[in-house]
């Protein structure tokens, strides 16, 4: 089989994998910043969604490599920014999934038991550690910078339509907006991604292997935009 085939079936995979998980409005608790006793009431009333959250988890690793081929496909036309941005926004949630996922099963657990306050006491060294620190606020900085840089990059690169990597800039947008509003906009901002990473995903796998392994600004037929029904 044609390596560049099973690349591109990886690609689309990942990509719609990642978009339709990112997509699905799950909340737990209306502050995150709350204290931990306070979310653990959260947690417990809603225990079922907090499950269902835990497990997209398991989904929402596919963004890791979701970043990377969204630049693969970027690279051609716009190849240092999709470089940077696809780097950064990797780099980004990974440091989100270990440190925000892991508070989130952490804060699962601990609505569970019977000693609140030994859970609190646990969440809260936790979240006070430098370690967490380091890898949360690696997150958001990475993740505003690297969005927007990978916006940019499929936005310049022609290999998409222009309004595919426009999703990708106003997710960040919505998702900063939404993080000092509410979960509504936040929600608003996962189903923007989410149609951003399908349109890529859709265009990869319409995209034939000839130009799949093209070296950065070589050649090729017009941009092929992503259809629209």
């Amino acid at each position: 089989m044609d390596i560049r085939t099973v690349s591109r079936a990886a690609a689309v995979a990942t990509l719609a994998i990642a978009g339709v998980a990112n997509a699905i409005p799950l909340v737990v608790t209306d502050n995150d910043e709350a204290p931990a006793v306070d979310q653990f009431r959260d947690y417990a009333a809603h225990s079922g969604v907090a499950a269902t959250s835990n497990l997209m988890l398991l989904a929402l690793i596919c963004l890791v490599p979701a970043m990377i081929y969204a630049a693969r496909l970027a690279r051609r036309g716009a190849p240092k920014l999709a470089f940077i941005g696809g780097g950064l926004s990797a780099l980004a949630w990974l440091c989100g999934l270990m440190s925000i996922g892991s508070l989130q099963l952490a804060l699962y657990e601990g609505s569970k038991l019977p000693d609140q306050a030994g859970a609190a006491a646990l969440v809260d060294a936790i979240t006070g550690d430098p370690v967490y620190n380091a890898l949360l606020s690696s997150f958001v900085l990475a993740h505003i910078v690297g969005m927007i840089i990978l916006g940019v990059a499929l936005w310049r690169s022609g290999s998409v339509a222009w309004w595919v990597g426009a999703l990708y800039i106003l997710y960040v947008v919505l998702h900063t907006v939404g993080h000092a509003v509410g979960p509504v906009v936040d929600m608003a901002a996962g189903v923007v991604l989410g149609l951003g990473l399908l349109a890529v995903a859709f265009q990869i796998a319409r995209t034939p292997n000839e130009l799949w392994d093209l070296p950065t600004g070589a050649d090729a037929p017009a941009r092929q935009p992503v259809a629209v029904a």
